[in-house]
């Protein structure tokens, strides 16, 4: 086994008692914490995971594609991340520049732990000269290009979004490097227009939760395989960014607002975990043939660097604010919750700390 290789039992359903694995966020434990429980297991002790610094903005916005200036629109974009009300911040990744700011300050964030995590496992896969395959919204290139680079010149590579500008991008990127075995286009898997049995191994790096029919996904993945073809797809699970979730609902507990409180547990039981993201693989027709999971931290020197933080506002901030449609309510709770991060930030010597656990599924088409 390799390094990430912490296989762990499957879960019951949220909440289930006996169920300590920490891929699922249980409103019952949220007083304790889980990070308090993480020293049973030993490869999640202290330490034993690794830290994502936050990019200097002022470093950051220097450079684009290529070490090349953001655009003005891009600019413009990363101001209003660090300016704006985050409690009514709004974004459309149709917006111009927003696939550089994404590309630049949330895809190394984000998008590349999880896209580590699934080259380790596909370095693993079998290949043959000749093979094929095709990696799943893979918005400006990342890992596309990374697995393009790995499986050499012998073998061709194509990456689908519907995401028009970030194609644009991740061609430019792939144009710039001199990758002559990848390609881009513009398509929805669920009509694409390619042709069934067509690829040898299929790559999704975080792209699950952006379908609104996840098992449909799923299914054209599986028909545009080749018979014994792998699915490689990651996820973050139900407890990403737990500590905050910790504190959010202990505050809506707190100040007497169960409606709130009931919705935010709804909420987070509808992201992935272990066992779910397992039976819709299945359903699909996959066998799984591996299950990797890995777990790491993203610091933050201060609160507000948190919430004002684009992938925080982009990625997580809107459906947290959702629960609370009333602006004068969602203040007041919001102001109490940066009073709660504020005193844990000063508690752990002056940094607020965010713990993620991933998982990496591989799955054959028998």
């Amino acid at each position: 086994m390799g390094p990430f290789d912490n296989r762990q039992p499957l879960r019951g359903p949220l909440g289930a008692q006996n169920s300590d694995d920490w891929d699922d966020w249980d409103p019952s434990r949220a007083r304790l914490g889980y990070t308090g429980r993480m020293g049973a297991l030993p490869w999640m002790g202290p330490g034993a995971h690794g830290a994502i610094d936050l990019p200097d903005p002022a470093i950051t916005r220097q450079r684009g594609v290529g070490g090349e200036p953001l655009s003005p629109p891009a600019l413009a974009l990363s101001a209003r991340a660090e300016t704006a009300d985050y409690l009514t911040v709004s974004y459309d990744v149709r917006e111009p520049g927003f696939a550089e700011v994404y590309d630049t300050l949330i895809a190394p964030q984000w998008s590349e732990p999880f896209g580590r995590l699934m080259l380790s496992a596909f370095l693993t896969l079998p290949r043959e000269s000749g093979w094929q395959c095709l990696d799943v919204a893979c918005g400006a290139g990342y890992p596309t290009l990374e697995l393009a680079r790995y499986i050499g010149q012998d073998c061709d590579l194509a990456g689908i979004d519907i995401w028009e500008e970030a194609i644009a991008l991740a061609t430019r990127k792939a144009r710039d490097a001199w990758l002559r075995n990848v390609t881009f286009l513009v398509a929805d898997v669920l009509a694409s227009g390619m042709p069934e049995d067509s690829f040898d191994a299929i790559t999704c790096n975080l792209g699950l939760t952006s379908f609104a029919d996840r098992g449909g996904a799923l299914g054209a993945m599986w028909r545009l395989l080749r018979q014994r073809g792998h699915l490689l797809l990651t996820t973050p699970l139900q407890s990403a960014m737990r500590e905050f979730l910790d504190i959010y609902y202990l505050t809506l507990r707190d100040l007497k607002l169960g409606d709130y409180q009931r919705a935010l547990a709804q909420q987070i039981a509808l992201r992935p975990t272990i066992a779910e993201t397992r039976r819709l693989l299945e359903r699909a027709g996959f066998q799984i043939t591996r299950e990797v999971t890995d777990t790491f931290t993203l610091r933050f020197p201060s609160t507000l660097a948190f919430l004002r933080s684009p992938l925080i506002q982009t990625t997580f901030l809107l459906s947290w604010r959702s629960i609370i449609p009333d602006l004068t309510i969602r203040r007041l709770v919001f102001n109490e919750v940066e009073r709660r991060l504020e005193a844990r930030r000063l508690v752990n010597g002056g940094e607020l700390t965010m713990t993620t656990p991933m998982l990496c599924l591989v799955g054959m088409r028998m």
